[in-house]
């Protein structure tokens, strides 16, 4: 029973979490355009994003005519579990369920995910959707082999494979490839391919509304917290103030940056961050031990 309230718990916190932070980035995003953010609702707009989620709940969901109703309806819940699963891998949180190999859980949570964006697209039977989807596949394949080693040579260097207080790699140099492969990941401007508002009328997500749509987005915000949260945990002994400033970042470089061209970041991925990303491991594997 205790279990169960546990992970009750977290799951409102994450939840009441992303509410907030959704806002958060509203106002940061009217401040760096020089517009004036939601301020109506409430006191200073406080209430915006618990009076959105309940707009998209009393939305209708129309399942398109050729679209695989169960797994169109599954797909959602999917990505929000999976989601859910990668807060486990801190055991600051979980103390009742922490495990050696954490590091490597993660990395299968990361290229499953993955999964739920592609098969969400797919089974909706939508242009848009369908090509949202396979981007999404091609650029998850082009950043995730060398997000992986990444991950890898740091904790390799550490000689564990679980997250802890004492990880704080000191080196700047390593900062800036995990922003840009964060980026990618959660599908962010400028690499936010698979939903590209301007050519795909938000992509795979497009024929989602109410209770669907609401699990695509706590999942994708969600993970924008955890990665927030998981580069404290690597480079700044877990600190809050270092997660928070990484969102920060995240949210002006979508305010300040065109997309990509698709082929440039695929060159970009495979060979800038590839052989960037071997490097490292070359370095804090075998350099480290001499």
């Amino acid at each position: 029973m205790m279990l169960l309230l546990q992970v009750f718990l977290v799951i409102f916190f994450i939840v009441q979490g992303v509410a907030f932070i959704t806002l958060y980035e509203r106002h940061l995003l009217g401040g760096s355009q020089q517009r004036i953010g939601p301020n109506k609702s409430s006191f200073a707009g406080v209430l915006q994003a618990i009076f959105d989620g309940i707009k998209l709940l009393k939305k209708e969901q129309l399942t398109p005519f050729r679209s695989v109703n169960l797994f169109f309806l599954l797909v959602p819940s999917i990505a929000f579990a999976v989601m859910f699963m990668e807060w486990f891998v801190f055991p600051f949180f979980w103390n009742f369920f922490t495990f050696e190999y954490s590091v490597v859980f993660l990395l299968c949570l990361i290229g499953f995910m993955v999964y739920s964006i592609l098969i969400s697209g797919l089974v909706s039977k939508s242009k848009y959707g369908v090509v949202g989807a396979l981007r999404a596949s091609s650029q998850s394949v082009s950043y995730e082999i060398a997000f992986s080693l990444y991950i890898l040579s740091i904790v390799s260097h550490f000689s564990m494979f679980y997250f802890n207080s004492n990880f704080g790699v000191g080196l700047m140099l390593i900062y800036i490839p995990f922003l840009l492969m964060t980026l990618s990941e959660l599908n962010r401007a400028p690499f936010d391919f698979s939903e590209g508002e301007s050519e795909l009328v938000s992509g795979f997500n497009v024929e989602f509304g109410s209770i669907p749509f609401i699990l695509l987005f706590l999942s994708e915000y969600g993970s924008l917290i955890f990665f927030s949260l998981l580069f404290s945990v690597l480079f700044f002994n877990f600190s809050m103030l270092a997660g928070f400033v990484l969102f920060s970042v995240l949210v002006f470089i979508r305010s300040s940056y065109p997309r990509f061209r698709y082929d440039m970041m695929m060159n970009f991925f495979w060979f800038k961050m590839l052989p960037l990303s071997l490097i490292f491991l070359f370095y804090f594997v075998v350099l480290m031990f001499f």
